[in-house]
């Protein structure tokens, strides 16, 4: 079969397939930006990984920004407490 033969396959083919097509060109260059191979399942797994692990750390970052805030709101009254207490007892 010759390039001009199957290039004019090519434009025969159903919309569909060629839209699907399209999109699996397009999705696998885009992946392969990222550094993943599509066709490999094991680099696949390896970025669903990678992933994961991003999801956790900033899960975790949460959780610390939380906890930060809560730490500060304690001290903040227990300071408060600390001026009321120091005033009800006339500075002593």
């Amino acid at each position: 079969m010759t390039e001009r033969t199957s290039q004019h396959d090519e434009h025969c083919l159903p919309t569909d397939v060629v839209s699907a097509r399209a999109a699996d060109r397009a999705v696998k260059k885009v992946f392969a930006i990222l550094g993943v191979d599509v066709d490999r399942p094991e680099s696949v797994e390896e970025f669903r990984a990678d992933l994961r692990f991003g999801r956790k750390l900033r899960k975790i970052a949460d959780h610390g920004t939380l906890a930060f805030i809560g730490v500060v709101a304690a001290a903040l009254a227990a300071a408060v407490w600390a001026g009321i207490v120091s005033n009800i007892s006339g500075g002593k």
